[in-house]
């Protein structure tokens, strides 16, 4: 039936994708994976952590075929048709002899996030550790002698404008060409925000550890290891058998499973965990939120990664905050209910946004919320939505906790915020009501977002049966207003229309019994239907965004206008509740350091520290008796602790300084 375990590479992935080589069987699932989750793959790969054998079929029997998901997410081509190809058996064999053709029958999230990554369809960055982030063994060796994954900072959405960064697209194209460094430079990396500001000397060092990281990313793409597969030629018996079988059985350890086993002599982990449903019983806990939060304290907010807490966590720990921090996250979530800012948890955007909420309410001192002053009411409410509308928390979700924690810790003590760079990171990703048409799956925070303040614009949905208020025990189903069923019957030859289906301005949360009785119904006829029980329908439907004209049948052949005219109305809650706010949330929370005249600067290299003084007005370091600028004082620092004097720095990403809350920045973040 099948070949041993084979391994390729992921340039040889790519390229059969490219030529038609791979592709799925036309009944497979769509392809759903969030951008996030093509991060932890790459991470898994350069860290040489196993994601699995990608399976591959060779059919002996007709079959139809469609290619790998290429579009774009948003924008234009993101709801085009993917290509559908039959093929009988003849071509089928000729094709497997002639191109090794083959169907990926299980893998095909991993191998279409590999390709879109590669060929730049979703940006993917590499982002490398500082000298400073180097331990001392790696910091001894050169630079072209250190692995990826001894150099790897982060995979990130967007590039690191204080680390050096890579496109792994871009990567790929140069590994791939024939290009001249002077090409690759003014091409690539002469576009990155991280060499803004650099001399000569800085500019030519990072050029050249931009290049071998290039080259170790090449080689990465190139390794015949990196892939595992299986090659499978099934009959259609076998065939129908291994997709029922799959995947159904299978039990997935984490790391909290493993941090229960450490704690089990001085705390129950399992145990406290079942404790929680009978304390709190109309609220459910995640218990990797409570044990982050333990992380967060313990760790006096510097630490909430896996490996600090599988390290350094123990069971005093938790006797010392697990009840404490379990009060304060069922006060947060009755917070999050009672002031409609999510419907349902099994609806809520983000969890680990609870993480600093307990962070805030711990600070603050307060029993629950209702102490809140205005001021703090007004930031959390514009916190928690900009933070969904950004996606802020879809990667890099560990350093967005520990920042905004330490954002609501200022605001739960009324003062304001210095760190301008945190405003930026909550600019919202809808621009416009167009783009609201591209959010068409649950899994997407942004999908989940507006729904969600559609409930909170309405101050609490109410039902379409009987105009009662949903309560967060209901089970909620995010409803099709114009069912399915209709629009494939009615719009069945207009493929734009069948696309914009799923989408969420066609979508709405009611409890599941109403959503069963809606059925194959054009709009206004089962709206009528629901009229007879609820004459107050129309008021309903306004709080849920729906225009009434829609119970009188004036939308039922214009399903376009309906969606154009739900997303206008979604874009304006937007607006009010994100984009309009910003300014007004940056003039009255932010505040600039209070810095003038000279303060103390400090750094460390190979654990070794100088300090200095910084002349604001000047920009001029006094080190050791004499003045230098920024980086000439960079370069005389790295000499007098190791004797080297062959360096070339930004000395803005070398000094560091500490801010009036004791965290060390670089004094870049001054300049800006």
């Amino acid at each position: 039936m099948n070949t041993p375990q084979q391994t390729e590479s992921i340039k040889n992935l790519v390229e059969n994708i490219e030529k038609g080589n791979i592709v799925l069987p036309e009944f497979q699932r769509d392809f759903v994976w969030e951008v996030r989750k093509t991060l932890e793959l790459f991470d898994s790969l350069v860290r040489d952590i196993f994601i699995g054998s990608i399976i591959y079929g060779k059919p002996t029997f007709e079959i139809t075929v469609r290619e790998i998901d290429t579009r774009p997410r948003k924008g234009t081509g993101s709801r085009k048709k993917l290509k559908i190809t039959s093929f009988d058996k003849e071509e089928l064999n000729q094709k497997s002899q002639i191109s090794n053709f083959r169907l990926i029958l299980d893998g095909q999230q991993r191998a279409t996030s590999i390709y879109r990554a590669l060929k730049g369809i979703d940006e993917i960055w590499f982002i490398g550790k500082t000298e400073e982030e180097l331990i001392e063994t790696i910091r001894q060796k050169e630079f072209k002698s250190r692995s990826l994954e001894e150099m790897l900072y982060e995979f990130a959405l967007q590039e690191d404008e204080n680390r050096i960064s890579i496109r792994l697209s871009d990567a790929y194209e140069i590994s791939n060409g024939d290009l001249l460094d002077e090409d690759i430079k003014e091409k690539y990396f002469d576009q990155l925000s991280y060499i803004v500001g650099m001399d000569t000397l800085e500019s030519k060092e990072s050029f050249r550890s931009y290049k071998t990281l290039c080259t170790k990313l090449g080689e990465l793409f190139k390794s015949d290891l990196l892939l595992s597969y299986y090659l499978l030629n099934m009959d259609n018996e076998k065939f129908a058998l291994f997709f029922e079988r799959s995947n159904s059985k299978g039990i997935q350890l984490n790391f909290i499973d493993i941090l229960a086993a450490k704690l089990y002599k001085g705390f129950n982990l399992r145990d406290k965990i079942d404790e929680l449903e009978t304390l709190f019983p109309n609220n459910n806990f995640d218990r990797e939120i409570i044990v982050r939060t333990i992380s967060y304290i313990v760790s006096n907010g510097k630490n909430i990664d896996r490996n600090y807490i599988l390290s350094s966590l123990n069971y005093e720990h938790f006797n010392m905050y697990w009840d404490e921090i379990c009060r304060y996250y069922n006060q947060v979530l009755d917070f999050l209910f009672n002031e409609n800012l999510i419907i349902n948890q099994s609806w809520m955007p983000y969890e680990n946004m609870v993480i600093p909420l307990i962070i805030y309410l711990k600070e603050a001192n307060q029993k629950d919320f209702s102490q809140m002053n205005e001021h703090q009411y007004e930031f959390l409410k514009y916190w928690y939505w900009a933070s969904i509308f950004s996606q802020r928390y879809s990667s890099g979700s560990n350093e967005a906790i520990i920042q905004d924690s330490m954002i609501l810790r200022k605001i739960a003590n009324n003062q304001r915020i210095s760190d301008r760079v945190f405003f930026t990171r909550l600019k919202s990703q809808i621009d416009s009501y167009e783009d609201i048409l591209s959010y068409s799956k649950k899994v997407n925070v942004i999908y989940k977002g507006i729904l969600n303040l559609i409930n909170f614009n309405a101050k609490g949905l109410t039902d379409w049966n009987n105009s009662s208020k949903l309560s967060q025990s209901k089970k909620m189903e995010d409803h099709h207003i114009f069912p399915k069923e209709y629009i494939k019957q009615q719009f069945k030859n207009d493929e734009q229309a069948i696309s914009l289906m799923d989408c969420v301005a066609n979508r709405t949360l009611i409890p599941k019994i109403t959503n069963i009785k809606v059925g194959k119904k054009a709009p206004s006829v089962y709206m009528s239907e629901l009229k007879k029980s609820n004459h107050n329908l129309d008021n309903t439907l306004v709080e849920h965004l729906i225009p009434t004209e829609i119970t009188e049948g004036l939308y039922d052949e214009f399903y376009y206008e309906f969606i154009d005219e739900r997303a206008k109305l979604i874009f304006k809650l937007i607006k009010n509740n994100v984009i309009e706010k910003e300014k007004t949330i940056i003039d009255k929370y932010y505040q600039q350091p209070k810095i003038k005249g000279s303060i103390k600067i400090f750094a460390s290299y190979r654990r070794k520290k100088l300090e200095a003084t910084l002349d604001i007005d000047s920009q001029k370091v006094l080190l050791l008796g004499e003045s230098h600028s920024v980086s000439t004082a960079a370069d005389k620092a790295k000499y007098t602790l190791t004797g080297k004097n062959d360096t070339s720095t930004n000395g803005w990403r070398f000094w560091k300084y500490l801010d009036e809350n004791g965290q060390e920045k670089f004094i870049d973040n001054l300049r800006k």
